[in-house]
């Protein structure tokens, strides 16, 4: 990915794969396009998150980011990589805020029964601003700046403005 990236034609061959003298054209504008890798496999992804991205976007849970930033670390450890060079981003579901924590639940479940067999995560955020940015603050805490929420149709534009304006200042105090 990188030798295309840099005008090069690499050629690689795998198990399931090969290409020859691959090319990216047209080329980036960027001197140097960052790379993210989504995902927290942890014996092969995150191996490739220190080796080669610029970025690694993790989900499932706070438990969960935790667990697989620990790995990370290691991993970095491991092939002798600075792990401040590697943006962390977190994937934190649909976020849902209203002025009451039972109105909150009550419009995602309207948002999840409109979108057919679309399953909530189990710990989706829905509450108050209050409750979402002390449900969000643990991410910043461990170095997760870039928080991505979802928001399917019909698109809640309430939440979506709150999140930027009332759970973002909230979050910064954090």
């Amino acid at each position: 990915m990188r030798g295309m990236l840099h005008g090069e034609e690499p050629t690689a061959t795998g198990p399931r794969y090969r290409a020859t003298a691959v090319r990216n054209l047209p080329a980036p504008i960027q001197a140097r396009l960052p790379i993210l890798v989504g995902g927290g496999g942890e014996q092969v992804t995150l191996k490739l998150v220190a080796r080669y991205a610029d970025a690694n976007n993790l989900g499932g849970g706070f438990d969960a980011v935790r667990r697989k930033e620990a790995i990370l670390l290691q991993h970095c450890e491991t092939v002798g990589r600075d792990p401040a060079e590697i943006e962390r981003t977190v994937g934190i579901g649909t976020v849902f805020i209203r002025d009451s924590d039972a109105e909150a639940r009550r419009v995602l479940e309207s948002t999840f029964a409109a979108n057919g067999a679309a399953r909530p995560w189990e710990d989706q955020p829905a509450g108050t601003p209050e409750q979402i940015a002390e449900r969000l603050a643990p991410y910043i805490g461990i170095g997760y700046r870039h928080l991505i929420a979802g928001f399917p149709s019909p698109y809640d534009e309430e939440s979506m403005t709150r999140l930027a304006t009332e759970v973002l200042p909230l979050l910064e105090k954090a």
